[in-house]
């Protein structure tokens, strides 16, 4: 069974912005998804936060066909009530990070790629930078 990895808002941006020096890196842990070695997801709320930020970047109809683009390849955690209410309820410093963990455990995601880990100390779920993730997923593969 593949891997169901959550990406983090900030490794999307990374790719979509094209953001040094973390857009190798990005690039290259999005492109698993794509080859079909992992199952990618995106929270549903981070889909709301990419295209606020590319709209300001790009015309809203261009941040829309990103956001289409996108969403061929990834599928979208669900952010419910109960998502929502847990992560309110929990210990996490960073409330959006929260909701990801949440929607993640809802999916029964295995992993969350993220470059800003120390905001998920309280997660149930394994959270890993993108160049470990890379570094891991091509090792199994190797396997």
């Amino acid at each position: 069974m593949k891997k169901r990895v959550l990406f983090d808002t900030n490794v999307v941006l990374d790719f979509l912005l094209e953001r040094p020096p973390f857009f190798s890196e990005a690039v290259t842990a999005l492109n698993m998804v794509s080859q079909g070695r992992v199952v990618g997801f995106i929270s549903a709320h981070a889909v709301t936060t990419l295209f606020y930020i590319l709209s300001r970047k790009v015309t809203s109809e261009k941040a829309k066909d990103i956001i289409s683009d996108l969403l061929k390849t990834f599928s979208v955690a669900a952010v419910t009530e109960k998502v929502i209410k847990q992560a309110v309820a929990s210990k996490f410093k960073d409330f959006e990070d929260a909701v990801s963990h949440y929607a993640a455990l809802e999916e029964r995601v295995t992993m969350i790629v993220s470059r800003n880990i120390k905001d998920y100390l309280k997660s149930d779920i394994p959270v890993i930078l993108p160049e470990v993730f890379i570094s891991t997923t091509l090792e199994v593969d190797a396997k």
